[in-house]
């Protein structure tokens, strides 16, 4: 228990040299008032990355594609690889790679290396997966049967629930039934774009052809003979008849005034293609379907545009027709290319709060490639912990800069009061009551100068508070922010900012204090 007396002597000594302790308290002060600062906006920065990344839809997003095989060698046909003439080894290898990657742009690659009905089933059962989104998209050609004018555009077959807010009329289609939602686009093509055939286009029929719609012969010949892109601006009538041009083509070239050489040069041209390295793009393969509209949609605005992600669905954003997944799947098969129920990409929703990264190193796993946010996150958090690391030792700096001063203003002060401490040892007071005299010098200190320094790193977190905030939603652009603070103060901030600078500067007085109860009382009485 410290009596009064002992504490009349503590205030005593620092009063009597107030300057020197008033500094002292200011660099405590100043010590105290980094730490609780740089704690709170390192715990903001972390809760900061957390919220910004978390907070938002497309985290919870995984998008899974098939590892390209672009450049494989061992997977293109032999023909196609194989080098002729005399080349060294690295030149045949780089020539053998640019030909690999030629062919498999040209000719997708299919099976085993997409994902196969099975690989996605399989990706669905992993932990915290909550769903598996595939969507399949084909060219598509559209026309009402009352009208000679045409639409091309993309269809796309799978989940449609993200339609439902662009809706302008009608509703989405019902799972198998032969129903189409088009965009505002594609009745604007069709010659239907006024704002009453919105409703009044709602269960008229029309008339869908699947494929390779631009790869097709009729349209190909129409770019051969025109110079330029053709598709959407041809009429009914015109595509008829390029169709006819395209079948008879190959068989009137007696009609043209051509060599025997050139005449044989393009009829090989036209021949149909035999050859495995060369297989056939199925452009001359179509379906037709008649499907009842059941909705309309709108098209998305430039601001909407901005703001998708990778990690949104692009085929619901670049899409101009939608059916469900089951009438897809139905139809969608009859073409050779999605015979056998491969896509490219898939979407993975993960539950809410689950272990994204370990989503993306599960399916990494199985030999495909992921874009996600969970590396972009783990990055973030770890440079956030080095800024924090950073100024919590820039704090701890100030405050040992602040120790190094308390043990200098009390070995001075114990320098000072030598006769005074002798004489004190003289009348009865033992070296544990002079060592805790100079430790409650100390303490006392301490104290004042963390309470000071906390009320001065409240204050100034309302200043750092609004510019920070605004600098970072500057950077932010168009991206609203979701956090409304850039400091965290917990409750228990304040109490451990404080004990902790208190532990500190009586630690620095532990020395001086030692120092004081060593006193020899004889020759402290001597001392002048």
């Amino acid at each position: 228990m410290i009596s009064r007396v002992e504490w009349t002597l503590a205030l005593q000594g620092l009063w009597r040299q107030k300057v020197r302790s008033l500094l002292t308290l200011v660099g405590i002060a100043v010590g105290a008032m980094g730490l609780a600062f740089s704690v709170a906006l390192s715990l903001g920065l972390r809760a900061f990355i957390e919220r910004e990344f978390q907070g938002r839809a497309e985290f919870w997003r995984v998008l899974v594609h098939v590892d390209p095989t672009e450049g494989d060698v061992a997977a293109a046909p032999a023909e196609v690889v194989t080098i002729r003439g005399q080349v060294a080894a690295e030149r045949r290898q780089r020539l053998q790679e640019a030909l690999a990657e030629r062919y498999f742009t040209r000719h997708p690659r299919r099976g085993e290396r997409m994902l196969t009905p099975q690989r996605l089933a399989e990706l669905a059962t992993l932990p915290d997966v909550e769903a598996v989104q595939a969507y399949r998209t084909v060219e598509a050609q559209v026309r009402l049967p009352e009208s000679e004018n045409i639409a091309v555009g993309t269809l796309v077959s799978g989940p449609l629930e993200e339609l439902q807010p662009r809706l302008l009329s009608g509703r989405l289609p019902h799972p198998g039934q032969p129903e189409v939602v088009v965009s505002e686009l594609v009745l604007y093509d069709l010659g239907r774009g006024n704002d009453t055939d919105l409703e009044q286009l709602v269960g008229k029929e029309v008339t869908v052809r699947l494929g390779r719609i631009r790869q097709s012969p009729p349209l190909a010949l129409a770019r051969a003979l025109t110079g330029r892109l053709v598709g959407d601006e041809l009429t009914y009538l015109q595509l008829e008849a390029m169709e006819r041009l395209a079948q008879q083509l190959p068989h009137r070239l007696d009609a043209f005034e051509l060599s025997p050489a050139e005449r044989r040069a393009v009829q090989a041209l036209l021949a149909p293609a035999s050859s495995a390295a060369t297989p056939s793009l199925d452009a001359a393969v179509t379906i037709q379907q008649r499907w009842r509209i059941c909705g309309v949609v709108r098209l998305l605005t430039r601001e909407e545009k901005k703001r998708r992600t990778p990690l949104d669905n692009w085929e619901l954003a670049r899409a101009d027709l939608f059916v469900s997944s089951a009438l897809g799947e139905a139809v969608l098969r009859e073409l050779p290319w999605i015979r056998e129920g491969d896509v490219g990409t898939a979407l993975l929703r993960v539950r809410p709060r689950g272990d994204v990264l370990g989503v993306v190193q599960a399916v990494e796993a199985r030999q495909l490639r992921t874009i996600s946010a969970a590396k972009w996150f783990a990055s973030a958090q770890r440079e956030v912990a080095l800024i924090a690391t950073g100024l919590n030792l820039f704090a701890l700096l100030a405050l040992a800069v602040a120790a190094v001063g308390i043990a200098n203003t009390l070995v001075t002060s114990v320098l000072e009061r030598t006769r005074e401490m002798g004489i004190l040892h003289a009348v009865g007071a033992t070296p544990g009551q002079l060592q805790r005299l100079v430790l409650l010098e100390g303490g006392l200190l301490g104290l004042g100068g963390s309470l000071v320094g906390l009320l001065l790193a409240w204050l100034l977190m309302w200043p750092a508070e609004a510019w920070l905030h605004a600098k970072v939603a500057q950077l932010a652009i168009e991206e609203k922010l979701l956090t409304e603070s850039l400091f965290v103060t917990p409750w228990w901030l304040w109490p451990a900012t404080g004990l902790f600078a208190l532990a500190w500067t009586l630690l620095a007085a532990w020395f001086p204090a030692r120092r004081a109860s060593r006193l020899d009382p004889v020759r402290a009485l001597r001392y002048e």
